[in-house]
């Protein structure tokens, strides 16, 4: 569970930590805080409220907060305490930080999630499938500054993005020594796919191993080896059927 302090500083991050002055209705908050939501977070409300850092106001009967202007000093005493920016998981003794609670993309169910540079700043990967295509599938990248999503496609469509990485993976497969093949290789197969600074190269081969389609298998340099374990999209055997 998050502190109270934490969802403190969570709230105020969503109002004044770009810079820009927001307003939060409280269906917003309960939407971006998405799965996320807990009574801690209410409570952490409540007392911003009750000390003055935030004003409650009510339109067309919906309730909204912004921060109190006398009080703005405070409000960025609370945001920039360091010592207050992260929480636990409760089998972990690695801190990490609560800008994963970022919204998350709508239509999607959270599937699981993978971290770049441990032992650096730390940038969270949250992979989700789609809620009506269980092979659609985005990625919400977070950093502690801000959360973007990539949509990666359906392996159900020839044109996606994800589906364009996989047949690179299989053609990369057939093509190298002992058909092995790491995430440059994968760039340099299908740069348009990937994107420019490789992100979703990187989501897709967390999402074939996921599903078992690819393994790890050893090193190369420093970069993390794959080989296909052939297993396929449920749908492959059929497309090539009708395809010969």
């Amino acid at each position: 569970m998050t502190s109270i302090s934490e969802w403190k500083r969570w709230i105020l991050y969503n109002l004044i930590g770009e810079g820009i002055h927001n307003v939060l209705f409280e269906d917003q908050i309960k939407k971006l805080s998405g799965r996320h939501y807990e009574n801690n977070l209410t409570i952490a409300l409540n007392i911003l409220v009750d000390s003055g850092i935030l004003l409650k106001l009510e339109t067309n009967k919906r309730k909204k907060f912004i921060v109190n202007y006398e009080r703005l000093n405070d409000a960025q005493k609370i945001l920039n305490d360091n010592r207050n920016w992260t929480y636990k998981k409760h089998d972990e003794k690695e801190n990490k930080s609560i800008n994963q609670y970022f919204a998350e993309p709508e239509g999607y169910n959270f599937w699981f999630n993978i971290e770049e540079n441990p032992r650096q700043k730390k940038s969270i990967y949250n992979l989700y499938y789609k809620k009506t295509d269980d092979l659609d599938f985005s990625a919400q990248i977070i950093t502690q500054r801000h959360s973007r999503i990539l949509h990666m496609g359906s392996l159900r469509q020839n044109d996606s993005n994800i589906s364009k990485l996989w047949k690179a993976c299989q053609q990369l497969s057939q093509t190298t020594k002992k058909g092995d093949f790491i995430l440059q290789d994968l760039q340099d197969k299908e740069r348009k796919a990937c994107g420019n600074n490789r992100q979703r190269g990187k989501i897709s081969l967390a999402i074939f191993k996921k599903l078992g389609y690819i393994k790890e298998n050893g090193r190369k340099g420093n970069s993390t080896s794959f080989r296909l374990t052939g297993k396929n999209p449920p749908f492959t055997t059929l497309d090539k059927l009708i395809n010969t």
